[in-house]
């Protein structure tokens, strides 16, 4: 199993631009984020990148304001322009440290608003983004949050991203991919593994946590033996992503890697 350290979520006890060689000095090859808040951070990740000789396997676009509950808005037609501004922010910035996959989220629900048309949306946004993307050598994948935690978010289950994603056309099959997180998929209610199976074609990366809590793997109840068997025998052969909660230093946390 190939992991990546998320540093928005790990090794959050150093700044941000210290975490791409604290990763590499704890045995990862590969590392994600978010879309990093600080224009500092985001002019010196690709040097931080370099300088540790680490591999870089997915960005998130700007989501808006997450500190106050934004979890991105392309589904608001009011805020297209901005919206394709913040993708072509992602795309130079995937170019500039290596990242093949940038991760979009579509939105919460905005009130006043048809769900229908929401959708719509999003669904031509998609149509605009993918190809967009693709010509810089990227893919775009959709990340299914769930509702418990995140009220109102768009595309709250793996089916629903997946509907979302075929909604946008065949054309655009191989541009668009869904992010397969471990731990929403379980909060939701949802067995992981089945996902694994229903989705197989789709999945363009995977992050895990465990459930319930949110910690490190074996902290919970999640059967990761099984669920990295089940990533296997589908020909998943990404990085898997480590997205937890450490509740202190990153390091003592990793025992759980072989």
């Amino acid at each position: 199993m190939r992991w990546s350290a998320h540093i928005s979520w790990l090794f959050t006890e150093l700044r941000y631009l210290e975490r791409p060689a604290a990763a590499r000095a704890a045995g990862f090859d590969t590392i994600e984020t978010a879309w990093p808040e600080e224009e500092r951070d985001r002019a010196g990740l690709a040097d931080a990148v370099r300088d540790a000789g680490i591999e870089v396997a997915l960005l998130n676009c700007p989501a808006g304001d997450t500190g106050h509950g934004e979890r991105g808005f392309v589904n608001d037609a009011a805020r297209r322009v901005e919206a394709e501004r913040a993708l072509d922010e992602a795309i130079a910035l995937a170019g500039a440290i290596g990242a093949p996959s940038l991760n979009l989220l579509v939105g919460r629900a905005l009130p006043g608003t048809p769900a229908d048309e929401q959708r719509e949306t999003i669904i031509a946004a998609l149509r605009i983004f993918a190809p967009r993307a693709a010509a810089a050598g990227l893919r775009i994948l959709l990340e299914p949050v769930n509702a418990i935690e995140n009220p109102g978010f768009l595309a709250p289950t793996p089916d629903a991203a997946a509907a979302l994603i075929d909604a946008a056309g065949a054309e655009h099959r191989e541009q668009l991919g869904l992010l397969l997180d471990v731990y929403h998929v379980a909060r939701a209610g949802d067995d992981p593994a089945a996902a694994i199976d229903r989705h197989r074609g789709m999945i363009g990366h995977v992050q895990v946590s465990d459930h319930p809590g949110r910690g490190a793997p074996g902290t919970g109840s999640l059967p990761f033996p099984r669920l990295f068997e089940r990533l296997r025998a589908v020909g998943y052969e990404g990085a898997v992503g480590l997205e937890y909660d450490p509740r202190g230093p990153t390091e003592p946390t990793l025992g759980f890697m072989p």
